[in-house]
């Protein structure tokens, strides 16, 4: 290649389509060593060290507890400063970490090295990602989220099995190793290099008419909204049942007697669901507003727990699910990084996403706990999927909370 091309490719690396692709892959890279990795390591690591099943898990309940404490204070560094410096420390952060945790032998160390970790992971999972998205891409943002989306959704189908095979090959310590390396020397130089170095200009004025240089006057503002509201309700509620399913579909489907094949068919076809509802969005759903893409979406997720309710626990039934979930779950992530913007205004954005995060990462982090709560009252699957179905439920109407806001709103401002 020419040296002018590469000069000029160099030149325009911070241009949003062309930063895009390759913080989408350090996303891929991210959840797969930092989220889907988790469970992987648990297995063969307290078979060496003997510690309670529960008390490691416990670990990764208090780091994603940490991310969501850290989502507001990141959020505004992300808006005065923009995302490399903070990314780039996130992934060198992340990577030492993960190269100290293959040396760890002592429980209490575990769970100090999963509180600094969960501080890593709010700097460079997908809240992050979407932010720098909304603030260079403008009223394009849409396009770009789904873009990244569409290469995040195959973390768990990349990740899974490379780990599965690191494993045997090398063990659970210098596996880690190389998820460390992955983090050191293919993310951190990624969010170096693409991540732009200073947030983008805010527009004029943010959705709530407050002045967008006065981040402090745009955010009293948005939490007397009940478009706000509405928004965290959904995504919270969201997050809290997405969770729940990701965490206990294996284990319930086996007490109800579900071949291990059937389990495993299922719960691999929800990851090219979601990608596939991705593509069908930017083909055929480009010109679908927000508001009709969440009115479907929020019924397709209680529709799939229905199926879980109410089915005969078959092949069949269980890829009905899978679908319903999956597409769900593929468009949801969408909407949660464009309807903030769409509805409360691009400016300070950040903030915003960080104070929705909040309580999104607090369900995340305690769903596991709820629903095996659940479990051991009732000893009965159906109960656990009627109290996540339930959930679901609420995130349906806050969903309608703030659609019905907004357009009062709307017809306000035309009155």
């Amino acid at each position: 290649m020419p040296f002018d091309t590469l000069k000029q490719l160099w030149q325009r690396r911070h241009q949003p389509w062309v930063m895009l692709w390759p913080l989408a892959v350090a996303q891929l890279i991210s959840w797969g060593t930092l989220y889907y990795s988790f469970p992987l390591f648990v297995g063969p690591m307290l078979e060496e060290l003997g510690w309670p099943v529960a008390a490691a898990n416990g670990a990764l309940t208090m780091g994603l507890l940490v991310t969501g404490l850290a989502a507001y204070p990141v959020a505004t560094v992300l808006d005065r400063r923009g995302g490399r410096t903070l990314m780039t420390i996130g992934s060198i952060g992340a990577g030492l970490l993960l190269v100290l945790w293959s040396r760890l032998s002592s429980l209490p160390a575990f769970y100090a090295l999963w509180l600094v970790l969960g501080a890593c992971m709010a700097c460079v999972l997908i809240e992050t990602i979407f932010a720098i998205v909304n603030q260079h891409f403008g009223a394009n943002a849409r396009s770009g989220i789904t873009a990244v989306t569409l290469v995040t959704g195959f973390s768990g189908t990349v990740f899974v099995p490379f780990i599965g095979a690191l494993l045997p090959a090398l063990g659970w310590r210098d596996a880690l190793v190389v998820l460390a390396l992955l983090n050191l020397f293919v993310c951190a130089p990624i969010h170096w290099v693409f991540a732009p170095p200073r947030a983008a200009r805010h527009a004029p004025a943010d959705g709530d008419g407050a002045r967008a240089d006065d981040a402090k006057a745009v955010m009293r503002a948005r939490l007397r909204n009940p478009v706000f509201w509405g928004l965290v309700l959904w995504y919270t509620s969201y997050s809290l049942t997405a969770s729940s399913i990701i965490f206990q579909l294996v284990p319930l489907l086996r007490v109800a007697g579900v071949d291990n094949h059937d389990i495993y068919l299922a719960f691999a076809l929800i990851g090219p669901v979601q990608v596939g509802a991705r593509i069908l969005l930017v083909t055929l759903g480009r010109g679908a507003s927000t508001a009709r893409l969440g009115a479907v979406t929020t019924l397709l997720v209680p529709m799939s727990l229905l199926v879980l309710i109410y089915a005969p626990p078959s092949i069949a039934w269980l890829c009905a699910f899978s679908a319903l979930f999956g597409a769900g779950h593929g468009i949801t992530t969408i909407l949660r990084g464009v309807a903030p913007a769409e509805w409360l205004g691009r400016a300070h954005y950040a903030r915003t996403m960080g104070a929705i995060a909040l309580p999104m990462m607090f369900a995340m982090a305690l769903a596991p706990l709820w629903t095996a709560s659940i479990w051991t009252a009732s000893g009965d699957p159906v109960i656990v999927w009627i109290f996540i179905l339930g959930g679901s439920l609420l995130g349906t109407l806050g969903y309608w909370i703030a659609v019905l806001a907004r357009r009062r709103q709307r017809l306000q401002r035309i009155a």
